[in-house]
């Protein structure tokens, strides 16, 4: 997708309990110069980066831009929260002040990373296990879902989440509907992912996943290199780079939907 409402870019380098590195910027992320400067200087072990489509009503600006960061935990998201004015202000009453006050943007995606944080006992703290940031997004989700029904919300959200520490990643690829489609999310895993006569590839010299690529759309013209995440799936990536899938068994879970997608990969 072609946009040009803003980009951001967030990095650990080798400790990663001290926070992410974040650069975003308004300007289209082609015709941004810093962005180049950076990326031909940049080496991380794990990488965020986003493309930013505006929703209706939210300004373009460095503040409404993602990722976004709460000590070493940064949170990105790709959809919104279906009329979302109607549970904002439930959403905001149920946050713990420290979290409230870390909101500087006025999106959905941004109030989603707040009510995600507080779902965490101390989101302060140097790293989190797997488990918590799976239990956490979940639960975020679970919410969400609960105050649009109680609203009388009948719009499906779309919930494409990615948050990490660090060195753990989470991701899910999630509609409301058990019908539905969710946006488009893929994975691709191999030994390393480099680029050859000026094209990238995932190479898979051996069985080890040292290098693992989560992406809305595929990145290269590689299909075979490319897994499609089924809807309604939590993916985990642990700090040893195993990768794990789970199924959201909720409502709109649709083991039927799932098949029909996984045949299609």
């Amino acid at each position: 997708m072609v946009s040009s409402d803003g980009f951001g870019v967030g990095w650990y380098d080798t400790h990663p309990e001290e926070g992410p590195c974040i650069f975003t910027s308004t300007l289209p992320a082609w015709s941004n110069v810093n962005l180049k400067r950076i990326a031909e200087k940049i080496h991380s072990p794990l990488v965020f980066a986003h493309v930013r489509a505006t929703t209706a009503g939210t300004p373009t600006s460095e503040s409404n831009c993602h990722p976004w960061q709460f000590g070493c935990l940064m949170w990105m998201h790709n959809g919104h929260i279906a009329q979302f004015s109607k549970i904002k202000r439930r959403l905001q009453n149920s946050l713990r002040d420290e979290i409230f006050a870390n909101v500087h943007g006025n999106t959905d995606s941004e109030w989603a990373f707040a009510l995600f944080l507080n779902q965490l006992e101390d989101p302060s703290r140097d790293t989190f296990c797997p488990h918590e940031l799976k239990t956490a997004t979940l639960r975020t989700i679970a919410l969400i879902n609960e105050w649009s029904h109680e609203s009388g919300i009948d719009q499906s959200s779309l919930l494409n989440i990615a948050v990490t520490d660090g060195r753990s990643v989470v991701c899910t690829r999630y509609v409301s509907s058990s019908t539905l489609e969710a946006a488009s999310l893929y994975y691709s895993s191999g030994s390393s992912f480099a680029q050859k006569s000026g094209q990238y590839r995932m190479e898979k010299r051996d069985k080890r996943e040292d290098a693992v690529v989560i992406a809305s759309e595929p990145l290269t013209f590689e299909k075979a290199d490319w897994l499609t995440i089924p809807s309604n799936t939590l993916l985990l990536v642990t700090p040893k780079h195993n990768i794990l899938l789970y199924p959201i068994k909720d409502e709109y879970y649709n083991p039927g939907k799932r098949a029909l997608v996984v045949n299609n990969a």
